[in-house]
């Protein structure tokens, strides 16, 4: 059964443990520091379930390797550099002021971004500051995040051999942008990927072992725009796999319908399945503010959409 036939038929989601307004995927316009640097040419995407956030950040600058074939051809220099791109699967909170993320996989094997988000959101656009106030990120809500709604936690894998282990991960889907975050079999010591393969150039394989992966879906398969490992991307995410109802009613297994692939089953819990998930990029606004932008609406050239509804979504 595919993702959308099962979130018809049997869906399942846990509470809300966020602001219905941060719900979708989102990609960063900028992100500027309380020193005046500003960065807008990393490419990050959020990704947002009910109690997940997928998060994928890569250098807008990468190695040309298209002509090497796989990481393995690469050098140790090109492997270091690749590195350098960051991904992670957090469990999500929201204490009624700020967003909080726990991160239970990552591409980094340390914790680059310990602070909570305090979040506003007007229209498409979404501002996260750090209580410190170093910095402020601007995320813009994509279109086409409505509809499906999937988060999925991996619990274990099954391998060629046969074998069941446990392996952290996760899957989040919004509409027609999904994320995904398989964890490493194997931990890497803490800090910066490409500093640890630049003082052991041998550890590369475990590096790489996590894989980070964005797709938009496209005539029904899901073609993978970014990953971590950019021999990933054009690749199909799902890979044709099928799902199936899992154990407990909360559950998902996920079937990989290639032989000789390197593991044939995965076993998912659920935090959210569903079908109708609402992304609109309108919020709301005081009664005073939308009287204003209807009054000043053809001078501003907003004429058209939808009035706001009124009160806050911050």
């Amino acid at each position: 059964m595919s993702l959308d036939l099962l979130a018809t038929t049997h869906p399942h989601a846990g509470a809300l443990a966020v602001p219905p307004w941060t719900l979708g995927c989102f990609h960063r316009r900028c992100i500027t520091f309380a020193t005046g640097v500003e960065d807008a040419s990393t490419r990050v995407i959020w990704v947002q379930s009910h109690g997940l956030t997928a998060d994928l950040r890569l250098p807008l600058v990468r190695p040309d390797v298209r002509a090497r074939g796989d990481l393995a051809a690469c050098t140790a220099a090109e492997r270091a550099e690749i590195a350098r791109g960051e991904g992670f699967m957090a469990y999500t909170s929201w204490d009624g002021a700020l967003m909080h993320w726990d991160a239970f996989a990552a591409f980094q094997p340390y914790e680059k971004w310990p602070e909570p988000g305090r979040l506003e959101r007007v229209g498409a656009c979404l501002v996260e500051w750090a209580p410190s106030g170093i910095y402020v990120e601007d995320w813009r809500l994509q279109p086409g995040a409505s509809g499906l709604s999937v988060g999925l936690q991996l619990v274990s894998e099954t391998g060629a051999d046969g074998a069941s282990r446990p392996r952290t991960g996760g899957l989040v889907i919004a509409g027609d942008h999904a994320l995904t975050l398989i964890g490493r079999r194997s931990p890497l010591p803490e800090g910066r990927v490409h500093e640890i393969l630049a003082a052991d150039p041998g550890l590369w394989e475990d590096a790489f072992d996590c894989e980070v992966a964005y797709a938009q879906r496209r005539d029904g398969a899901w073609p993978i725009q970014l990953a971590v490992d950019p021999f990933m991307e054009g690749r199909d995410l799902l890979e044709g796999s099928v799902f199936e109802p899992g154990p407990g009613g909360d559950h998902l297994v996920q079937r990989n319908p290639h032989p000789g692939a390197p593991w044939r089953e995965r076993l998912w819990r659920i935090d959210t399945l569903r079908a109708d998930l609402d992304a609109g990029a309108a919020t709301s606004a005081a009664p005073e503010g939308a009287a204003w932008l209807r009054r000043e609406a053809d001078a501003l050239g907003v004429a058209g959409p939808s009035p706001p509804r009124t009160a806050s979504a911050g």
